[in-house]
């Protein structure tokens, strides 16, 4: 694959290392100033376990076991702070950015590489799951890693199937999407075969190079594979049956990141569409670029428009078939990174100075505009606040969690001092201990209202959904009913009254 200009190692190379340096800026910016959600707390409660705790945990979780093993083996050098269990994806986002930066400069030359680097560097979605205590940025990574290293095997270092298995291992052995996007790398290698051998027409590896890494793979995800099949009937939290529309603000989130996190200005032509057009059309540019090319240069295309395109469409269309809920962005991180791939090879290749650079102040001021607000005013939960602001512990003093799984927010900040209580989804009426989780797998001890740390307690503390806490509350248990009770609204503590 020829580059369009002699490629210096990115050490030597001040422009690319400057990117390198703000991609990391933007991730470990403000990296333990909000608080943890519900999902982050679960990854602590997890990491509490032992290691073999922690693979009983995932026949009950939907997530294979590989990023808790990585974030347990994180603590034992970095306290469990907000910025310890949030540095691990930092640095697997790091790490990615990198990765791809180093690839396209070796390949298509500095000019693209900047652009590339660039693109993802600034990345909102990217940015918001490298600070976030979960798996995302590692399936992300594994994504890179895999796609780089079978590009480099097709051309012509068979060396790199071997970087090629153990990523494609890693991405099973982290998320289910994972596990579908090695299906869908394998179909690619088979096809890729099946053009080549019957025409006679030279492989970038040996038969039985590819047939060994195949195996290897096989063997790889047998365990997830079984995992994952036992475990089928599992559903994922904050999941959606998947529409249309999904894909659509799936595109958006790849090219400007969640509106959530991330809202541009509210400006009458809608800035935040025209950045996703703009990144849209550099990447068509960036394809027609590579498929103008010799033959190497369009598999590598139809290779990273078989992983970008092929999953979502997949799993969207079984959510809509089955009618089955799922994530509909956060799982397909690794995809966006082909976007930026293919976006940067065509700001690259794009001609003209002034052009290229209001293309990239296009797509820029909606990313600034939503990092701005993301750095200043967005918190992913209100957790922190509340538990800080509640009164000091004491006999008197109970805390209520509804719904229970938010109980991972209130052991995170309150500890195991304080024990929590709540009230079944179903049954109100039905009142239950939720002890932290010491050793083994959580659990939850139903318990009574005779319980002596509630009777000796005059005011609960009721934390979680402000809807369903006041729907509920007139069916609570009596013993409840009798104190005083304080919710957690509006930024602060009030009698529910």
């Amino acid at each position: 694959m020829a580059t369009q200009q002699p490629v210096r190692p990115l050490r030597r190379n001040p422009v690319l290392l400057a990117i390198l340096i703000l991609g990391i800026a933007l991730r470990l910016w403000h990296l333990g100033r909000q608080s943890l959600w519900i999902d982050e707390g679960f990854s602590w409660l997890a990491v509490r376990l032992s290691f073999w705790g922690i693979t009983q945990l995932s026949w009950g979780d939907v997530h294979p076991p590989l990023y808790y093993y990585l974030l347990k083996a994180n603590l034992l050098v970095l306290p469990s702070t907000e910025f310890g269990l949030r540095f691990p994806s930092a640095l697997f986002s790091v790490a990615g950015l990198a990765v791809m930066i180093a690839f396209v400069n070796r390949h298509w030359g500095h000019r693209a590489a900047c652009y590339v680097g660039l693109l993802a560097a600034i990345s909102p979605f990217d940015i918001y799951y490298a600070q976030e205590a979960r798996m995302y940025s590692l399936l992300a990574l594994f994504f890179v890693l895999s796609f780089t290293q079978l590009v480099e095997a097709l051309q012509g270092r068979p060396a790199c199937l071997i970087g090629w298995v153990a990523a494609s291992v890693g991405l099973a052995w982290t998320h289910v999407y994972g596990l579908i996007t090695v299906f869908v790398q394998v179909w690619f290698v088979l096809a890729y075969w099946a053009w080549h051998g019957p025409r006679g027409r030279p492989m970038a590896f040996k038969s039985r190079q590819l047939i060994a890494a195949l195996s290897a793979i096989f063997l790889g995800i047998l365990p997830v594979v079984i995992l994952i099949w036992q475990i089928r009937s599992n559903k994922p939290g904050s999941g959606m049956i998947a529409d249309t529309g999904h894909l659509r603000y799936l595109v958006r989130c790849w090219a400007v990141g969640p509106m959530t996190a991330f809202p541009a200005f509210k400006i009458s032509w809608r800035m935040r569409d025209l950045s996703v057009a703009v990144m849209v059309l550099c990447a068509f540019l960036g394809a027609r670029q590579l498929w103008k090319r010799a033959e190497p240069s369009r598999w590598v295309l139809v290779f990273g428009a078989f992983i970008m395109l092929l999953p979502p469409l997949m799993i969207y269309s079984l959510s809509i078939l089955k009618h089955q809920a799922i994530w509909v962005d956060r799982g397909f991180l690794g995809c966006a990174h082909i976007l930026y791939f293919l976006a940067g090879i065509g700001l690259g290749a794009v001609g003209l100075r002034t052009l290229r650079l209001l293309a990239v102040a296009a797509i820029a001021v909606a990313i600034v505009s939503g990092e701005l607000y993301y750095d200043t005013k967005f918190e992913k939960s209100e957790a922190a606040a509340a538990f800080h602001s509640l009164p000091p512990a004491s006999p008197q003093r109970a805390v209520l969690v509804i719904p229970y799984w938010r109980n991972c927010e209130a052991h995170y900040y309150l500890g195991a001092q304080t024990m929590l209580w709540t009230v079944q989804e179903d049954h109100p009426e039905k009142l239950e201990r939720m002890p932290l989780p010491v050793a083994e797998m959580p659990v939850e001890l139903p318990d009574s209202c005779a319980d002596p740390e509630l009777q000796s307690a005059t005011d609960v503390y009721a934390f979680g959904y402000v809807p369903i806490i006041r729907q509920q509350q007139p069916q609570w248990p009596a013993c409840l009913l009798s104190k005083k009770i304080w919710i957690y609204e509006d930024a602060h503590w009030h009698p529910i009254d």
